[in-house]
């Protein structure tokens, strides 16, 4: 008999012609990949160019984890040889900076951890709302020894002040809901009983205006607000230059050695466990 088809990792759900949903489902910790890279693009493209739709939902399929960092087992030549996205900016940036300046409401909803990518996607979507109780976002990259690639240092300080924006890239640690929400990191923090009819209420009432009235009010958001593509390529390319670094390379591999990856507390408290590698470092 052939083989089963493998499974998306990421798929798209249509709700209704206005409203869609893109489940995020890579178990068992929803890593990114370039096989994740490449679906998610196809998806952003479908959208794209579909004018009836109007509102677009990101959550997960997989408990715990909204969307991850990055696969650090797969070929990374597999990533950097993605070619170059319509924006002419790389393939993962590419298809942040395009669902931002897309003419749908693109809205997060983050149950688990939203980490590394996880986190840039929920700041490359128009609104991101999280379980008081079950959200983590970080970004941890400084705490290996990286620059984060998908824009959180271009994005970041426009939604949170300079001062805050440091505070979560340099301390590389967990952020919970309702720390989130005070830092302006997440839109709101809700009990988790109340996140979704929350979140389907919200993206029923806006479903109900009209396409033009909503493209054009967030067109000219965007305008005001966004970074320019330049300081998205700068973070990309220090990225991709950080991660080649014998220091990162040392300290993703005692991260690994020590269960990175795997289900287990490595994952489950990886700011904490990022802290401990730091102390290891220094003795």
């Amino acid at each position: 008999m052939p083989p089963e088809p493998k499974a998306a990792q990421v798929r798209l759900d249509r709700v209704t012609s206005s409203h869609c949903r893109v489940v995020l489902d890579n178990p068992p910790l929803n890593l990114m990949g370039p096989e994740f890279v490449l679906t998610i693009r196809e998806i952003v493209t479908e959208l794209e160019n579909d004018d009836q739709v109007k509102v677009v939902v990101f959550e997960s399929a997989v408990d715990g984890f909204f969307l991850n960092h990055s696969d650090f087992l797969v070929d990374f030549e597999e990533l950097t040889s993605i070619p170059q996205g319509p924006t002419g900016l790389e393939a993962w940036p590419d298809v942040l900076v395009r669902l931002t300046r897309a003419p749908f409401v693109s809205i997060a909803l983050i149950r688990g951890r939203a980490t590394g990518n996880g986190s840039e996607l929920a700041l490359a979507c128009d609104m991101s709302f999280a379980s008081r109780e079950h959200a983590l976002l970080s970004q941890w990259e400084v705490g290996v020894g990286m620059v984060a690639g998908g824009g959180p240092m271009a994005r970041l300080p426009r939604v949170m002040g300079r001062s805050r924006a440091l505070e979560v890239l340099l301390s590389s640690d967990d952020i919970r809901g309702a720390d989130a929400e005070r830092l302006g990191y997440v839109n709101r923090a809700l009990p988790d009983d109340e996140l979704d009819e929350f979140v389907d209420a919200l993206v029923t009432r806006i479903a109900s205006f009209d396409t033009w009235a909503i493209a054009n009010t967030k067109r000219l958001v965007n305008e005001a607000g966004l970074p320019p593509d330049v300081e998205i390529r700068a973070g990309w390319d220090a990225c991709m230059a950080s991660v080649r670094r014998p220091a990162t390379q040392a300290r993703i591999s005692a991260l690994l050695e020590q269960g990175f990856q795997k289900p287990g507390d490595v994952e489950d408290r990886l700011g904490f466990h990022l802290g401990q590698l730091s102390l290891e470092a220094e003795r």
